[in-house]
């Protein structure tokens, strides 16, 4: 469910991802080692790059917004796709 203009990660249970430690305090999944260094990575490469042809964007208020919501919201918007890939397989 979005509410308030929020992409939220679909509902997954604790025992899904092995313990209530994979699960953040809004019952989110967690990001760790190499998922969680590749999110950051894409977010300072698509930050850069952006940044080559759009200079207004190289500033010290859009660089850490970008960050925060690159690592943030395209976990759950991968994760929203990846569920609609699995339950359209599962139809077929």
């Amino acid at each position: 469910m979005v509410t308030s203009g929020a992409v939220s990660s679909p509902e997954v249970s604790a025992e899904s991802f092995g313990g209530p430690s994979d699960l953040d305090f809004r019952g989110s999944r967690r990001l760790a080692g190499p998922e969680e260094w590749f999110w950051y990575v894409v977010a300072a490469v698509s930050y850069i790059l952006l940044g080559i042809w759009h200079k207004f964007l190289l500033n010290w208020f859009v660089g850490p917004v970008w960050l925060v919501a690159v690592v943030v919201i395209g976990p759950a918007v991968w994760d929203r796709i990846r569920g609609l890939r699995r339950r359209r397989g599962d139809r077929a």
